[in-house]
């Protein structure tokens, strides 16, 4: 078997993975019960799934990692076998890339693979907030509408989870699921924010929170948050339009030249190893590096605007 082969069946494994893992994370609540059904070894895995994430969601990078899911849209999703998961796709992707690209290029696949499922998770979260972001304006009508006829806070966020569509329906059931369950408004909106970082939401939330501690004309307040959101997000829309060019640019730069690196060492096998053997190829591998590091880092920056 080739190299070249080895290279594809490792990927076509890893990616039938990662699905295999979002498939049964995704469908745990609905085939809770049958898993149960299925003997002793099931319920116990299961329990020690979730005895790994209670370990692990005592740790800020455990936290981190759930309310990204969450925020991500896969709030059933157990962190510690996310966690499992992409460790055990890292370790077959290196490994299996060794004979194609050597011991270096097994340890850049390998992290790429980490940053990959880090990159796609972020994205799917930011995918979410922009689409509950379009939504924070008929929120807020919502919320107004509501408290003017009368209704309390908690019982205006139970209504507008009702009316409106998702993703936006879901956060706000949670947000009325923590507050039926004692967590006050504070708590309940702290987590809303920790779960989808954005200013239009905080912006929102703390209007409600600071209302709803000291009182005030609520109605008015809300009325004018929609429409000021209304104006951001043409303003995010025309931002995005703008810079989506210069993104794109700069990431297929850093792409090409990863692929560059790639092909030097399939043109000459054990190039990279071999650098990385001399001082100086270790000082050459060294500094490329920082610089796609710095690139990247750049590109994100220079393609975020704020607002």
């Amino acid at each position: 078997m080739t190299p070249g082969e080895v290279l594809v069946i490792t990927a076509i494994t890893g990616v039938l993975a990662v699905v295999t893992v979002g498939y049964r994370h995704a469908t745990a609540e609905r085939n809770g019960a049958l898993v149960d059904a299925v003997g002793p070894s099931a319920v116990v895995s299961r329990d020690r799934l979730r005895w790994l994430d209670a370990r692990f969601g005592r740790t800020t990078p455990g936290r981190r990692l759930a309310a990204l899911l969450a925020g991500a849209g896969y709030p059933t999703w157990s962190p510690s076998g996310v966690v499992l998961a992409v460790g055990a796709v890292t370790v077959v992707g290196s490994v299996g890339a060794v004979p194609l690209l050597g011991r270096v290029g097994g340890v850049v696949v390998g992290l790429a693979l980490v940053a990959s499922a880090a990159r796609w998770l972020d994205r799917r979260r930011e995918q979410r907030i922009e689409r509950i972001i379009a939504q924070l304006p008929e929120i807020a009508r919502l919320l107004a509408n509501a408290t003017q006829a009368g209704l309390g806070l908690p019982r205006a966020l139970g209504l507008a989870a009702q009316e409106i569509q998702e993703p936006a329906s879901s956060e706000l059931a949670q947000v009325c699921a923590e507050l039926g369950v004692g967590h006050g408004v504070d708590g309940a909106l702290a987590h809303l924010r920790e779960r989808l970082p954005s200013r239009e939401i905080a912006v929102l939330s703390q209007t409600l929170v600071v209302q709803n501690r000291a009182g005030g004309a609520l109605v008015k307040a809300l009325t004018t948050i929609s429409g000021t959101l209304d104006e951001r997000r043409q303003l995010r829309r025309e931002i995005k339009t703008a810079t989506v060019g210069a993104t794109f640019s700069g990431y297929a730069v850093i792409v090409l030249a990863l692929a560059a690196v790639v092909m030097v060492n399939v043109l000459s096998p054990g190039a990279l190893d071999a650098m990385i053997g001399t001082p100086l190829g270790q000082l050459a591998l060294g500094v490329s590096g920082a610089l796609f590091a710095v690139g990247y880092v750049m590109v994100r920056r220079l393609s975020k605007v704020a607002l």
